[in-house]
């Protein structure tokens, strides 16, 4: 099976501009560096639980998806996912 890797470059550690309380679960694709840490990968599609702490870190790999950390990771989530937050996780991308 082959390994997705991603063109974009992010920023170490991503740039923290918001922080928000997930009021549901929303799927989430892990970001992961590649073996040379020069890049990265897509890694597992996960669950964000209900009541984690987010923090939109920019814009994703497309304009229908943000950047965000959770529990130290990076992760890709859609913005359609986050509901009551969508306005906020798309001024990331502005």
């Amino acid at each position: 099976m082959a390994t997705q890797v991603l063109s974009m470059e992010f920023p170490r550690p991503i740039p923290i501009e918001r922080t928000f309380i997930l009021g549901n679960s929303v799927s989430a694709i892990q970001i992961l560096p590649t073996e040379d840490g020069e890049r990265t990968r897509l890694g597992l599609i996960t669950q964000l639980p209900e009541g984690a702490e987010i923090e939109i870190g920019g814009p994703g790999f497309s304009d229908r998806t943000v950047c965000v950390r959770c529990s130290g990771a990076s992760y890709f989530v859609f913005l359609d996912d986050l509901d009551a937050l969508h306005g906020a996780a798309a001024a990331a991308h502005g």
